[in-house]
């Protein structure tokens, strides 16, 4: 998990914008995932909100409910 930073120009000025990407490996690929703003949630919340797409992406929560 780490915190993303873009950089948006306008006629105005610049302004950054920083929100929680989290990734991990499907097979050959690489899975990068959006979680949210960093100004909404902490990284804690979004270290949870990570494990939680992580584990429905892999298939997890189906495995432990069937046991």
């Amino acid at each position: 998990m780490w915190k993303m930073e873009k950089v948006k120009q306008s006629r105005k000025g610049s302004k950054t914008y920083s929100y929680w990407m989290a990734s991990w490996r499907e097979g050959n690929k690489t899975r990068n995932v959006h979680l949210g703003s960093s100004r909404k949630m902490d990284a804690e919340a979004a270290r949870q909100k990570a494990r939680e797409r992580k584990a429905e992406a892999l298939g997890i929560r189906a495995m432990a409910a069937e046991r």
